[in-house]
């Protein structure tokens, strides 16, 4: 048992978040900088990142200007950002996308994108980080799930099987790669307080956003609550967890 009082080891440790010019991403980044961890932020858009970088603790934090829609450029992105700062030892997949899609308004368009950045974004990055020049001896990937890909809700029957496809698939990998020591989660996480939430507000009203609120028991999260979460799995603290779906949801799934 370690006797440092910081009991997630992050400091030093080279993190790299997707999504992380906002919500949960950027959060995650924010903690993980108090931490001590080096952080390499991915979005597309260069100027929030550089905003989030200024609020950073420490240096060496570096600003990574992507779109990954860009599926097969991914895992080159990996490989570019490893020659600049050395061997990765977490990844934190935080972007994504999140749409209420009633069965009658649903179409093909939709259903693809969702999974293009929930799904087929996630396995790329597992693709590209796994290579020995890429990750580190032992390493860490937090892919974000979500509690309504572990329980049904109406309204969201795509985006929900996305994210339970994302679940599954941080399974799958944790087997597949755990001959390479790197360690697979994914974060099943409730309704939280950030810009996608308030799009899902505008879309179902108040009444509508007080029900959402009443079926969390502990009541809306922060994207802090989440970023706990995902610096307990990409830290040293979890090292005998693997191929778990954590749920982090104010009680959500337990209805």
């Amino acid at each position: 048992m370690s006797d440092d009082p910081d009991f997630l080891r992050l400091r030093g440790r080279t993190i790299l978040v997707t999504g992380a010019s906002s919500g949960i991403g950027r959060a995650t980044a924010i903690e993980a900088s108090r931490h001590g961890a080096n952080l390499v932020l991915v979005a597309r858009r260069k100027e929030a990142l550089e905003e989030l970088r200024s609020h950073l603790e420490g240096d060496g934090h570096v600003a990574v200007p992507f779109d990954l829609t860009d599926s097969a450029a991914i895992p080159g992105l990996l490989q570019e950002v490893s020659k600049r700062v050395g061997h990765l030892n977490g990844l934190f997949h935080a972007a994504g996308m999140h749409a209420t899609t009633p069965l009658r308004t649903v179409d093909a368009d939709q259903v693809e994108a969702l999974f293009r950045l929930n799904v087929t974004t996630a396995l790329l990055l597992a693709k590209g980080f796994r290579l020995p020049a890429v990750r580190a001896t032992e390493s860490s990937i937090v892919l974000m799930s979500s509690a309504v890909g572990l329980v049904g809700e109406a309204g969201v029957s795509a985006y929900a099987a996305s994210k339970a496809a994302v679940a599954s698939l941080a399974r799958s990998l944790a087997l597949e790669l755990a001959r390479d020591r790197i360690r697979v989660n994914s974060i099943a996480a409730g309704m939280v307080e950030t810009a996608m939430s308030e799009k899902i507000h505008a879309n179902v009203g108040s009444s509508g956003w007080e029900t959402i609120g009443a079926a969390h028991p502990l009541g809306i999260g922060a994207a802090a609550d989440v970023a706990n979460a995902a610096l307990y799995l990409l830290s040293p603290a979890s090292s005998w967890v693997t191929g778990t779906a954590l749920v982090v949801d104010g009680g959500y799934t337990a209805r």
